[in-house]
């Protein structure tokens, strides 16, 4: 069953246009998302082809908090470890069939669940969640998410509407998005278990002062690091845990990097 990366997920305790507004200082395009109606958050993007980053906060918190929605879920209780990407989403056109390969595995199960979204000009898109659990372990699993159209149709529909579009400062795409581990290896036989993904072997990142592992994925590489020294990798894990922290871009030469509300972003 195949798995494209779809979206990282950077958790703000602020409005999502501020967001916006930081990431076009540096020249990256973005757009405004627009609001989830049934969870009371909202959002703001930022495309690189079918492959975003979305900017997600709580909008209306009497309605967040009683949202059944996992993600929404973790967005409420991560707001003590501050702002700061908090989860990776996969793409899958078989939804229900990974449904039963985690239920088949004795995961904890939530959906398929239904999502939408309205934009600010009022039309709506939809789309469907899975979020899975190993019992009694502490490592999140990325979310999955079905899209209702087709990925030829969306990627037309949002370079015509202008979200996705060149930017400024010359990125083309997302190289990989980077995530602290405790332990390498068990972190790299998780992903295999979770989704089949193949696993390349650890190498030495003196820049990142740790040990990685590197998951072939289209759309958007994932690195599993684990600090070997007191760099950025050992300051993220202290600070957020086993969670993604940093997002390096291919298609500029600028060389350069920023922390933006809590976490790294390289072109």
């Amino acid at each position: 069953m195949k798995l494209s990366f779809d979206h990282l997920v950077h958790f703000l305790y602020r409005p999502p246009v501020e967001a916006g507004v930081r990431l076009q200082q540096v020249g990256f395009h973005t757009t405004a998302g627009g609001r989830h109606e049934s969870w009371g958050t909202c959002n703001s993007l930022s495309y690189f082809g079918l492959s975003y980053v979305e900017f997600l906060s709580v909008e209306f918190p009497d309605v967040a908090a009683v949202a059944e929605n996992p993600l929404v879920r973790q967005l409420i209780c991560d707001q003590h470890l501050g702002e700061g990407m908090g989860q990776i989403a996969l793409r899958t056109h078989e939804i229900e069939r990974w449904a039963e390969h985690f239920q088949r595995q004795g995961y904890l199960v939530t959906g398929p669940l239904l999502g939408s979204r309205r934009r600010d000009d009022g039309s709506v898109i939809q789309w469907k969640m899975l979020f899975a659990e190993e019992p009694n372990k502490n490592r999140r699993i990325p979310f999955l998410i079905e899209w209702a159209d087709t990925d030829e149709n969306r990627l037309h529909d949002l370079s015509g509407r202008g979200v996705i579009a060149p930017h400024p400062n010359h990125v083309r795409e997302i190289s990989y998005i980077a995530i602290a581990v405790e332990k390498l290896d068990e972190a790299a036989q998780a992903w295999q278990d979770w989704f089949g993904m193949d696993v390349g072997e650890a190498f030495h990142d003196e820049r990142l002062e740790a040990i990685c592992r590197r998951v072939p994925c289209a759309g958007g590489d994932l690195l599993l690091c684990q600090p070997v020294g007191a760099g950025i990798v050992k300051a993220a894990l202290s600070s957020r845990g086993e969670r993604p922290f940093l997002i390096r871009f291919a298609g500029s030469d600028a060389g350069q990097n920023e922390m933006i509300f809590g976490s790294r972003y390289e072109w």
